[in-house]
């Protein structure tokens, strides 16, 4: 191939190709659009620690990306299923301790429930203190879902 010819396709390709953009930031503008408050209960049913860390990282992320828009998250997290073993101060490391006190403090709720806690012999009173005892959090998803709660399953 010629030089002449090379220049000609590095000429065509410079000027007929889609300019390169930088990639755009991903954003959530649209689906929150016209929102003031977004109301969630999350509904976990995690079994191990490894993914109720994850999850609570992800949580507080969600509520900082929701304010970050200017709007005022209001957010349930239950716990039902085995995995309400994890919710006493012995089964929880320092970082998940540390993950439930700073979401409470943004007033994040946390609700455990009874019957879980029965069926999967966990101590209700171990319960780590930022976690509420609720008799049923079927009740609890029932009754925010009819207040306009927005239902996230997390397994």
């Amino acid at each position: 191939m010629s030089i002449r010819n090379l220049l000609v396709i590095i000429v065509f390709m410079l000027f007929c190709s889609p300019p390169l953009q930088a990639a755009q930031k991903p954003d959530d503008r649209e689906a929150l659009q016209g929102l003031k408050t977004a109301k969630v209960i999350f509904d976990v049913r995690v079994p191990d620690l490894e993914k109720l860390l994850f999850n609570l990282n992800l949580l507080n992320e969600t509520y900082e990306g929701i304010v970050a828009q200017k709007i005022k998250p209001q957010m349930i997290v239950v716990f039902r299923g085995p995995g309400v073993r994890l919710l006493t101060d012995a089964a929880l490391d320092d970082e998940a301790r540390k993950l439930f006190r700073d979401l409470k403090k943004k007033g994040v709720r946390f609700e455990a429930c009874a019957v879980a806690m029965r069926v999967f012999k966990a101590d209700p009173e171990k319960l780590y203190p930022e976690i509420n005892l609720v008799a049923n959090v079927f009740n609890s998803l029932i009754g925010y879902q009819n207040k306009g709660y927005a239902m996230i399953a997390i397994n």
